[in-house]
């Protein structure tokens, strides 16, 4: 027995001798607390094993162990707690570390003699006896908030929190009114962070769907809150909550934030607004070792922050507090929980000040009367970011009281570029030619608009999408607008284009820039047909009393000529009614010409009297039937106005059904658009339009074989009757129509939009762009002058009116030419032929007398 004893000594020395198992150190013993499956003591291991001074032997070591609380059942809660008091029960236990969880880090039942380091930056709960926050506690971190919002001389803010409204009665106290508002207790943002590092930058983390924080921020935005706080310790709340904020665009610069998130420097890299936005910079970026990051998978700095100085702490107690840490102690010791309360609060221990990742600690000695502990002697930084990132000021935390340290101005810096990098949503509604799809995309005058605002305006980005609704509409309402109009209001578009006319309802629901183009009520009909008759001078008399005055007019003729015949004087006489002059003497007298010499007798001069006489009255008649006629080709027989339209059922018309148009006739008491709306409601099936081209279709085409007619906003018409010539747009002198650009109520950027729409209109741009999509758009240029010309001037005849003279007299003269030109070769081949015979027959040819001279007219020959 005394044997094996001794062998089993020899054993345990010669072990010794080998490992380090027998090396005495002084040990620190710390718990770390947690709920079940969220302790993770592997962390604290590593970040002490990355913090060690690799060149040099320690014998102190500090020893983690975990303590979990398991809140699944009644048993499981008691087992926690049991678990609990007896491992606190150890004194040789120095320190607990983690959040506070109920009663389970009570300092009254639970954790008897332990100090705990309370390291929970998701809630900021009261300190109690012998815990000490690494965090400010509550009142002190909402007594630098207040302090700090009443040194920015902020008097109303919109306070978004969680669960801790502390803060308010601090701020209440300061004179500053708060509205406070409860942020959904789910927010989280696509923003994962690995090695302590955010993977993604800003414009990578995409926002989660959050209806409740959506619509949260969108009524502040509606109120024309511009001052908000943001109380949270949890960075994807805080992230969430400006990732929304940043889609509605309240990262405005006219728009100020204040974020009590104490890693300011790590937020702002997400915020891609130009906001004014203060903060508080607890974290000391050169205190934090980068070499940690490594240890971390999802955890943010400020929380890497916080297991950091936890661990620097306790190993600044052993290096400070302990016999040199570099010779190995006699025994094997253990920190004790009074030793180490001893030290945090010893006055003159050099323990008192340390500085790490979260500034310097400091607490005043502990009593067995007092019920908390608080940080003391340490400044947090206030920062600002204007375009750039900047610290300006400091809150102190002295013993007795909070106060601002100015180390800049807080006067603020001007904003260079408000919106360079911003990005716009923007809804549209295709309506020809305000916005149209094409294959490169979208095009059309607010589409240009849009463009030239973002020239104006630092060049921001805008992305332009389209509602996809069909469904049918309710309630008489557009639904197609009325979805736009919702989409602006729950913060999914920034703004809205298109043919987006201002109303008095929609004006009550959502914001309106100022008017970009105005138009009243057109009607679209087809033109009227440019028919072009060269003989109109043949109009005032029909076919048959033409051919009754030829008739009349050879009647005569013949007349004269048989009655010559019988007439005495003309035997011997130079001027004789043969067959030829009876018909040039009757055409003279029809047409009130002269003639070289008149009848003799009285039978033939009563002939020539009644024809005279005739002759008189058909050219008066003509005359004043030729003026009547070219005046009716002037005036536009078609129905051109709502009057005409309303006092006639023959022609159809129509508006684009559940259109604001429609909606003006259906709810007007006035005439004549209440009758208007009686005849649209009798023949509703082609008076109310699904579409717009079904209105195009029927204009062109007409209905039951008679005309048709759209009603529509003047620009629209307009721009359809210069793309097609057979249609033709008549402007009205009712519904007029501001149209505009659509944002959510309270937009703090619409002001800024505004004041470039201004700009615009003042340099002319908004009259180009109008010219460019309705005037060069016009293929029909030339017609629509020559009809407003026509119609403008009814007194002035036409080439095309008497052309058809100029066509009788170049016909008739080519004839005369013509016949003129066959007698002479008539003549010349009669006179070879006459010639060839009289050789062949040996007669001489007959000569001319010499002083004779030849006249030919036709078949005559006068001989002088």
């Amino acid at each position: 027995m005394f044997a094996n004893t001794t062998m089993l000594v020899l054993l345990v020395v010669s072990l010794c001798v080998f490992s380090a198992e027998c090396v005495n150190e002084t040990v620190l013993n710390a718990v770390v607390l947690g709920h079940k499956g969220l302790v993770d003591v592997e962390k604290y291991v590593k970040i002490t094993e990355a913090l060690e001074d690799k060149t040099k032997t320690s014998y102190c070591r500090i020893d983690f162990r975990p303590l979990e609380y398991d809140s699944t059942d009644g048993k499981s809660v008691y087992d926690s707690l049991q678990n609990a008091r007896a491992t606190f029960e150890d004194s040789n236990i120095a320190v607990a570390i983690g959040p506070q969880i109920d009663v389970f880090t009570s300092t009254d039942y639970v954790i008897l003699h332990q100090v705990l380091f309370v390291t929970s930056s998701d809630e900021m709960i009261e300190p109690a006896n012998r815990t000490m926050p690494i965090l400010p506690d509550p009142k002190s971190l909402s007594d630098a908030i207040a302090t700090a919002v009443d040194y920015l001389e902020w008097t109303k803010v919109a306070f978004l929190s969680q669960d801790d409204f502390s803060p308010v009665l601090a701020l209440g106290g300061k004179g500053v009114f708060v509205s406070p508002i409860r942020l959904p207790s789910n927010l989280t943002s696509s923003c994962r962070y690995r090695n302590g590092r955010n993977n993604s930058d800003a414009g990578n983390c995409e926002l989660r769907e959050h209806p409740q924080l959506q619509q949260t921020l969108t009524t502040l935005r509606e109120s024309q809150m511009d001052k908000f706080i943001l109380h949270s310790m949890k960075k994807e709340v805080v992230q969430a909550v400006l990732m929304a904020a940043q889609k509605l665009h309240l990262l405005h610069h006219s728009i100020r934030w204040f974020i009590t998130y104490l890693d300011f420097d790590e937020i702002v890299g997400d915020i891609q607004g130009t906001a004014k936005v203060y903060g508080l910079q607890l974290l000391v970026k050169e205190n934090f070792p980068t070499e940690i990051s490594e240890i971390f998978d999802e955890e943010s700095r400020l929380e890497q922050a916080l297991m950091v100085d936890v661990v620097g702490l306790l190993r600044h107690y052993l290096e400070e507090h302990t016999e040199d840490c570099s010779i190995e102690p006699a025994d094997n010791t253990s920190i004790t929980a009074h030793q180490f309360k001893e030290a945090l609060g010893n006055a003159t221990g050099r323990l008192q000040i340390y500085r790490g990742a979260l500034g310097a600690y400091s607490w005043p000695k502990l009593r067995k009367e007092q019920t908390s502990n608080t940080r003391k002697e340490y400044a947090i930084p206030l920062y600002r970011k204007i375009d750039k990132n900047e610290m300006f000021a400091e809150v102190v935390f002295r013993k007795d009281e909070i106060k601002i340290s100015r180390i800049l101005s807080k006067k603020e810096p001007l904003v260079e570029s408000a919106f360079r990098g911003k990005t716009f949503d923007v809804i549209a509604k295709r309506d020809e030619p305000f916005v149209m799809k094409t294959t490169n995309g979208y095009e059309g005058f607010c589409v240009d608009v849009l463009k030239e605002l973002s020239s104006k305006m630092d060049n921001f980005n805008y992305r332009i999408f389209e509602i996809n609704d069909n469904s049918p509409a309710e309630n008489g309402k557009t639904s197609k607008w009325d979805k736009i109009i919702d989409q602006l209001k729950v913060g999914n578009a920034s703004m809205a284009i298109g043919a987006f006319a201002v109303t008095a309802d929609r004006e009550e629901r959502i914001s309106f820039s100022y008017t970009i183009m105005s138009s009243s009520v057109s009607l679209l009909l087809k033109r009227s047909p440019d028919t072009t008759n060269y003989f109109q001078f043949l109009g005032p008399f029909s076919q048959l009393l033409w051919l009754m005055i030829v008739v009349f007019f050879l009647v005569v003729g013949f007349g004269l000529y048989f009655m010559a015949r019988f007439d005495s004087t003309q035997a011997g006489s130079d001027q004789k009614f043969d067959f030829r002059e009876s018909m040039w003497y009757s055409l003279t007298i029809l047409l009130q010409g002269t003639a070289e010499y008149s009848p003799e007798t009285t039978s033939m001069r009563t002939i020539v009297a009644f024809f005279w006489f005739c002759t008189l009255v058909i050219n008066a008649a003509y005359t004043a039937n030729l003026a009547a006629f070219l005046t009716l080709q002037q005036i536009d027989d078609r129905v051109t106005s709502v009057d005409d339209m309303a006092r006639q059922s023959k022609v159809k018309y129509g508006v684009l059904n559940n259109s604001d148009l429609m909606h003006f006739f259906q709810s007007s008491r006035e005439d004549p658009y209440e009758r208007m709306w009686a005849f649209m409601k009798l023949n509703e099936e082609v008076s109310l339009l699904q579409t717009r081209f079904d209105g195009l279709r029927y204009v062109m085409n007409g209905v039951d074989g008679e005309a048709y007619i759209y009603l529509d906003d003047g620009v629209i018409n307009n721009y359809y009757a210069q793309k097609n010539c057979e249609f033709e747009s008549i402007q009205q002198n009712f519904g007029v129509k501001h149209f505009s650009i659509g944002f959510p109520k309270g937009a703090p950027y619409r002001s800024d939009i505004n004041g470039a729409l201004l700009a615009l209109k003042e340099d002319g741009t908004l009259d180009r762009l109008r010219d460019r999509w309705w005037d060069s758009k016009s293929n029909c240029t030339q017609q629509i002058s020559d009809s407003a010309a026509k119609a403008n001037s009814a007194s002035e005849l036409d080439i095309s009116n008497m052309f058809g003279v100029f066509i009788v007299l170049i016909a008739f003269t080519v004839l005369a030419v013509l016949y003129e030109i066959g007698m002479c070769i008539f003549k010349c081949v009669r006179e070879r032929n006459r010639k060839k015979n009289a050789e062949g027959s040996g007669t001489p040819e007959e000569k001319p007398h010499e002083n004779s001279v030849q006249f030919a007219f036709g078949e005559e020959i006068i001989k002088n």
